[in-house]
């Protein structure tokens, strides 16, 4: 297995201009999971940060990895992190619920205080934390909301950052598609923290020397970072509207760091950078991820 022992970090989310480049909705979702089933069949772990509602990607992945990968390993291919204000907007119930579902095939950690602190569902409890004494066990609504206020409250932007900075710190490599663009005028296109998660995520993997491969066919913030890091031309930039404050400065920190890119792996990261093959993007992954990890440096 080419990627045994190594985690591999997926910045996913639908774009909102897929549709201007011809592709629905249901082909990102297949190249994420496709993307997740060969990470994992190659022996990697996926880590993934995001919510937990029903019909968003945490859900689809751990869905689409269940049962055929359980019982593989003792360690679950999937490996999901939530960041303060999102555990801080989940109900018990819900958080109860969806922690049910995953626990074959994830483990689940909440970015809080600064940590990562374990958190699974059994029966009718959740436990906090990795083993006794320090283990809390929360039983309903009111428990859990005491847990929370247990730990101060960040400040939103800060809070994103420090989770995906987790991530980072934990991941070998990371693949990023799609991503908000912050057009002001689609509420729906609204990112949350001072930059768009995307471009956080890759300066915050670029900046530690570590493999980033954006996959930019399917648009969103992600086309913008190939450009950014010249894997991908200019003139493939689709047109929008104004962006939130932040979006310029994203793109320009990320550019700054486009020299790390191994000149080896350069003509690899092009290649993917526009393509839209499911199958042929997941292998194509692994070994650019492989030669990067291989090439004897970064640009100086």
């Amino acid at each position: 297995m080419k990627l045994q022992g190594l985690k591999i970090a997926i910045s996913a989310s639908d774009a909102p201009d897929r549709a201007r480049l011809g592709l629905p909705e249901h082909e990102v979702d297949r190249v994420v999971l496709t993307l997740c089933t060969t990470i994992v069949r190659e022996g990697a772990e996926v880590l993934y940060a995001g919510n937990l509602a029903p019909d968003q990607y945490t859900f689809k992945i751990f869905r689409h990895l269940a049962g055929a990968y359980a019982s593989r390993s003792a360690t679950p291919p999937f490996q999901h992190i939530v960041p303060e204000p999102i555990a801080r907007r989940s109900g018990f119930d819900a958080l109860h619920a969806a922690l049910r579902e995953n626990v074959a095939v994830a483990q689940t950690r909440i970015c809080i205080g600064g940590h990562l602190v374990r958190v699974r569902a059994s029966n009718a409890a959740l436990l906090i934390g990795e083993a006794n004494p320090g283990r809390r066990t929360v039983e309903d609504e009111a428990g859990w909301e005491a847990w929370l206020a247990s730990h101060p409250v960040i400040d939103p932007y800060t809070a994103y950052t420090v989770a995906r900075a987790a991530v980072t710190a934990e991941a070998d490599a990371r693949i990023a598609i799609g991503g908000k663009l912050g057009v002001t005028d689609n509420a729906a296109d609204r990112y949350e923290g001072a930059i768009p998660g995307i471009f956080e995520e890759a300066i915050m993997t670029l900046e530690a020397d570590k493999p980033l491969i954006a996959l930019g066919a399917y648009g969103g913030a992600a086309r913008d970072l190939a450009i950014a890091l010249e894997v991908l031309d200019r003139g493939e930039r689709v047109p929008r509207g104004d962006q939130q404050d932040g979006y310029a400065e994203a793109v320009d920190r990320a550019a700054a760091l486009g020299r790390r890119i191994p000149d080896a792996v350069r003509p690899a990261l092009s290649a993917l950078a526009n393509d839209d093959r499911a199958e042929a993007i997941s292998h194509a992954v692994v070994e650019a991820v492989l030669s990067w990890r291989g090439a004897t440096g970064p640009i100086a």
